[in-house]
């Protein structure tokens, strides 16, 4: 049967190649794909060279600056750009990063789409102590809008299981953690963010610090932000060069954690005039005699205030366990009714 029909199918595409059409459409088609061909050689030398000229801009500000190899693979149709035996360190030394590899993904049709790829171990250094990072799946993307100078529209960052050991001899880890953000104006600066971790277990340190008798777990069930931010600047290449663009406003849809019998919901706007924020918050907390604790084993709340927080709550609560507190900040002072009771970080 074989022998009989591949001659048919033979003598077919013969007498179709004499049809004009068919050479014409054979024609164009390898036109179209040398024009292909070029573009992504074309491009993917221009990738390589922004990465180097990254690299080489870095080196140029005073950075230390190490790499094995920075090459861009995947022909036709992607832009795999992938950076081996990666080192940076800042002049100050006290930020630093090594990564065995590192990889930025894209499809060859649209660069402005980008995933960035994590291996399992790499190390980071803060205040010039070394921190090494395990991971499960680390990965990002982002995408930035087409223009002369490139906004960010979304990005988005998860992981599987992750873990920290600092070389001071402190660790933390989490089941699961993802964090986004997607542009909300056409102009660039308002944001919509949203973190999301479960299972996150503190340095034994600071668990000691906050909660001395252990009654409650080790890990922290859920910590979830859902909020809306506006910056001073677009969150553009420009931002890259320069200051980080300022936080102008935080609608705080809610952020809440849930860590054991201990349930903490926060809400409400703030606006920032030249870094200190105002606006007014509601705090809602389940298990509240037990936050009046952490607040004072973690120095938010002075010793002396303990009575009056413990009896300002009992007041609200009525008996319950949950109590729901509107705050007032001003300039950075934050108000229980007439009463002052602490300061929020500057903006």
């Amino acid at each position: 049967m074989l022998a009989l029909v591949m001659p048919l199918a033979y003598n077919a595409v013969r007498n179709q190649w004499k049809s004009p059409m068919m050479r014409l459409l054979l024609i164009v088609t390898l036109a179209l794909a040398g024009l292909w061909g070029g573009y992504w050689f074309v491009g993917q030398a221009a990738v390589e060279k922004q990465g180097v000229a990254f690299l080489e801009q870095l080196s140029a500000q005073g950075w230390t600056v190490g790499y094995e190899s920075l090459e861009t693979h995947g022909f036709p149709s992607r832009f795999d750009t992938t950076v081996t035996g990666l080192d940076l360190a800042d002049p100050s030394g006290e930020f630093g990063w090594q990564t065995p590899i590192f990889q930025l993904l894209a499809l060859s049709y649209q660069p402005n789409k980008v995933i960035a790829v994590w291996p399992e171990t790499q190390s980071l250094r803060l205040g010039g102590k070394t921190i090494m990072i395990s991971s499960e799946g680390m990965r990002a993307s982002a995408t930035v809008r087409v223009s002369t100078n490139p906004a960010l529209e979304t990005a988005t960052v998860e992981v599987g299981r992750v873990g920290l050991q600092s070389e001071t001899g402190w660790a933390a880890s989490a089941d699961r953690a993802l964090v986004a953000m997607r542009s909300a104006s056409e102009d660039g600066l308002s944001y919509d963010a949203y973190l999301d971790t479960s299972a996150l277990v503190l340095p034994l340190a600071m668990r000691e610090q906050l909660d001395p008798v252990a009654a409650l777990p080790a890990a922290i069930q859920m910590l979830k932000i859902d909020a809306a931010m506006a910056f001073a600047r677009p969150l553009d290449s420009l931002a890259l060069s320069g200051a980080a663009p300022g936080l102008k406003g935080l609608d705080l849809k809610e952020m809440r954690l849930v860590w054991g019998d201990l349930v903490l919901s926060v809400s409400g706007t703030l606006t920032s005039e030249a870094g200190q924020p105002s606006g007014k918050i509601t705090v809602k907390v389940t298990g509240w005699d037990r936050m009046v604790s952490l607040g004072v084993n973690a120095g938010l709340i002075h010793p002396a205030d303990e009575k009056t927080w413990r009896s300002v709550g009992a007041s609200f609560a009525q008996g319950a366990e949950t109590v729901e507190v509107p705050l007032t900040i001003e300039k950075g002072q934050v108000w229980l009714g007439m009463f002052p009771i602490g300061y929020l970080p500057v903006f």
